[in-house]
């Protein structure tokens, strides 16, 4: 199976089968999977090195931003935990909201902004495509939402 694809299609679907569990396969169609991941690999690489790349090059350098912006992460994970002491947050609520729109949001639309290119741009890809009876046991095997099982099987099936 030959195709043409979008490299953020192409990096989406690796980090799909990257983790799929192929316990209801053939032996025959588990090699298919595994190949078809081993294609996608190197683009998938690629994008996330070029994505890592721009993070670390527009990283704002303002004094003290790794410090805040891991409180700020911090702030994320814990405000949503049951029973959390707002004393214990690492910062305050305005503070936060003062970060993500002055600092966080402007970071993150610089980097898309200079991937976006890199994402959009089309890769050819080959391998052998897996039948509709062996991707309902890819499927079964796995917990994906309908949106992954879409995706992953308009790619994969012949």
């Amino acid at each position: 199976m030959k195709q043409t694809i979008k490299t953020e299609k192409a990096v989406s679907a690796y980090r799909v089968l990257s983790t799929a569990k192929y316990g209801q396969l053939a032996d025959a169609d588990k090699i298919k999977v595994w190949k078809i991941a081993r294609v996608l690999k190197p683009i998938a690489t690629s994008f996330e090195d070029t994505a890592k790349d721009a993070a670390e090059k527009f990283k704002p350098t303002t004094e003290g931003f790794d410090e805040q912006y891991e409180k700020f992460l911090s702030f994320q994970r814990m405000v949503n935990l049951p029973n959390v002491d707002a004393k214990k947050l690492p910062m305050g609520v305005a503070e936060y909201n003062q970060f993500l729109t002055d600092v966080v949001l402007p970071y993150n639309k610089l980097v898309e902004d200079a991937i976006k290119e890199f994402g959009g741009k089309d890769v050819e890809i080959e391998f052998a495509g897996l039948s509709e009876d062996a991707f309902g046991k890819l499927m079964a095997s796995n917990e994906w939402t309908v949106e992954q099982a879409i995706e992953i099987g308009n790619l994969i099936v012949e």
